[in-house]
């Protein structure tokens, strides 16, 4: 073959012709031609499932600048990287493309709505999914949600509410809000802005712009840090004109909580009045604590005609409210206790049998909630179904159980203590309260759920289980278990033998709680029990 064209046929490593001066191509490696006029240097170009190519280059001052060898070498084992193939990984980064659109979704719920936006330009599938309405059911506010970096001579850089972001926020995905909700914030300023540019959005079109929306949470961080202490302050002056606004705005609202706003009586009535405007016959579900600082008898509640499910500050509730709510067909009545709640007097128990009357099918909770150590009250010959004491701070009052137990023995179904105790309890069986549970769970005779997070004996855990005939749910922690038998023997000796024996060990004690109640049955660790609650 001639010499042009072999050049012809032959190109260099970068693809250009083979122009037959600059490189030469030979089939073994180049002589040196002196004791220093060339060095080699070897490179291995490692590509996966590809023949390999071995490329020599040597420099000569006195010859050509460069030469290469080419070398074929045999196939190699594809590279692997933690245990996964080559073709397994792209497989495995390939899987987004696959991934079910409502699993996409429902990781998109999990953001919050600046990562939500920046996962929304990953590609267009992802763009997709940021607009889907499942994604935008529930819109939270937080401290740093909507807002914007600016500078303050005073304070320094600070982060406020952008009413553009929010405007555009609510013309793009407003249509979708099922839920707003607002915790407590503690930057009044932020709020304030975001209530006004929300009531401002929905007064500025004819057609109410959010048709989904039927579910709105609010409560006020009245709780604040000064130079001597604690402040508590309530709601007023601008805010609170701006949040009766919104909230007569709104319409058809089902679902409606507003907590610790701490108003004077007289700007309670208006509150109400902007609520029930367009949303007096849709409310199902209401939830008012602490609505004043004062007790203050809530007789505004009875503009909400189909009203279901009423939570309230028991500082609100009097007689005539108590018979107002019975005549309206109320079923669920729950009278929540918390830090913030006021000193207030019990219904009496001839109103409440009034009220049993006109409403058989009324059901009442008494519940504490929040950091508060006090008890919980009792009200006396009330329909009581639950009670619950969802504060770490409470602990087993011998006389409020036995005093429950005497007024709800017809119609107490669950008694729960939640949330891990931040107090430490007695371990001696005459400061427990060991009697006074199994007191409870032998007089009602409709209870089926007991949750009990303080010390108890394995005895009498499993006398709980053995005079429960109607027990179902029976929850203890494993870490409040104390293993001993410190009943004094009042039955017979063979129960009595048997209730020695059987306390004296977790796993015989596990096993005759499993076979009275239902297997399978074993006591909760503190993480189960925190996360159950």
């Amino acid at each position: 073959m001639a010499k042009s064209e072999l050049a012809k046929e032959r190109k260099d490593y970068h693809g250009r012709p083979y122009d037959g001066k600059r490189l030469r191509i030979r089939d073994r490696q180049p002589r040196g031609r002196g004791k220093n006029q060339g060095v080699a240097q070897q490179k291995l170009g490692h590509v996966c499932g590809e023949k390999k190519l071995l490329w020599e280059y040597t420099e000569s001052a006195a010859r050509t600048p460069r030469t290469r060898t080419i070398m074929e070498l045999p196939d190699l084992p594809p590279r692997t990287f933690s245990g996964i193939s080559e073709g397994d990984s792209e497989e495995y980064e390939d899987g987004w493309k696959f991934l079910p659109d409502i699993l996409l979704e429902d990781v998109f719920t999990m953001l919050a709505p600046k990562a939500r936006h920046e996962a929304s330009q990953v590609c267009q599938r992802w763009y997709g999914a940021f607009y889907a309405p499942r994604v935008w059911e529930t819109f939270t506010l937080k401290e740093r949600t909507l807002t914007k970096k600016r500078f303050n001579l005073y304070r320094g850089y600070q982060r406020e509410v952008c009413p553009r972001k929010t405007q555009v926020c609510l013309l793009r995905v407003g249509s979708h809000f099922k839920k707003i909700v607002i915790p407590p914030i503690s930057d009044f300023y932020n709020l304030y802005e975001f209530i006004r540019v929300v009531d401002s959005f929905m007064g500025f079109f004819e057609e109410f712009p959010m048709p989904m929306l039927n579910t709105f949470h609010f409560t006020f961080a009245c709780e604040s840090r000064g130079m001597t202490g604690k402040l508590v302050h309530g709601t007023g002056g601008k805010l609170l004109e701006v949040l009766k606004s919104l909230l007569s705005n709104m319409r058809n609202m089902k679902n409606l909580k507003l907590n610790q706003l701490l108003l004077d009586e007289y700007e309670i009535t208006d509150l109400i009045n902007s609520i029930a405007k367009r949303s007096s016959h849709s409310l199902k579900y209401f939830e008012l604590l602490n609505c004043s600082r004062t007790p203050y008898a809530l007789h505004e509640v009875s503009k909400f005609e189909n009203l279901q499910k009423l939570v309230i500050s028991p500082q609100h509730m009097t007689e005539i409210v108590l018979l107002l709510l019975a005549g309206m067909g109320l079923t669920e009545l729950h009278l929540v206790q918390d830090a913030y709640t006021c000193a207030f007097d019990p219904v009496s128990s001839e109103a409440w049998k009034m009220a049993k009357e006109i409403a058989p099918f009324l059901s009442v909770t008494l519940e504490v909630r929040g950091d508060t150590k006090s008890d919980i009250a009792i009200q006396p010959h009330a329909p009581v179904t639950t009670i619950v004491y969802n504060t770490p701070y409470s602990k087993t009052v011998p006389d409020t159980v036995s005093t429950a137990a005497y007024y709800y023995r017809n119609t107490l179904e669950s008694y729960e203590q939640r949330c891990l105790p931040r107090v430490h309890g007695p371990r001696s069986f005459v400061k427990r309260g060991d009697s006074s549970l199994l007191d409870l769970v032998q007089r009602c005779r409709r209870i089926h759920t007991l949750v009990i997070r303080e010390r108890i004996s394995t005895a009498t855990l499993l006398l709980l289980a053995k005079e429960g005939k109607t027990l179902r749910n029976l929850i203890v922690r494993q870490n409040a278990l104390i293993k001993k038998c410190d009943w004094p023997n009042q039955w017979t000796d063979e129960f009595y033998d048997w209730l020695r024996t059987s306390s004296h060990s977790f796993e015989a004690t596990n096993q005759e709680v499993a076979r009275i109640v239902g297997p399978p049955w074993r006591p909760l660790s503190d993480h189960e029990f925190k996360y159950r609650s």
